[in-house]
């Protein structure tokens, strides 16, 4: 009979040792609060010639915005899917653009064509 009362608590002790011993420290809206975060960045416009894309990194030779203090040059812009859809992504392509400065480095906010 004792063995089968030390079984049974090696058991109950075993399933308590099975649950979540770090506490999850990560918010639920962490995600939320880093994509909405750049919303309320002010966004620049300039244009240029789209030089690169790869994966989500667009090169690009610009005319820059005095008001972000962004000089004329080529600069790596990170770029998404859905402003990508919408734009004309060939090397050569000139384009207007609007880029926000991000903690992360400039974001494309939006691009489209320029005749």
């Amino acid at each position: 009979m004792k063995f089968h009362v030390i079984m049974f608590a090696l058991a109950l002790l075993g399933l308590a040792a099975c649950g979540n011993d770090s506490p999850n420290t990560r918010s639920e809206n962490s995600v939320a609060e880093a994509v909405s975060s750049t919303v309320d960045l002010p966004s620049y416009d300039s244009q240029g010639v789209v030089a690169s894309l790869e994966g989500q990194i667009l090169t690009l030779d610009h005319d820059g915005a005095s008001a972000a203090g962004l000089k004329p040059g080529r600069d790596r812009f990170r770029v998404y899917a859905d402003v990508l859809a919408e734009a004309p992504i060939a090397p050569g392509s000139r384009v207007a653009f609007a880029f926000k400065k991000t903690p992360q480095g400039l974001e494309i906010a939006e691009l489209r064509a320029q005749p």
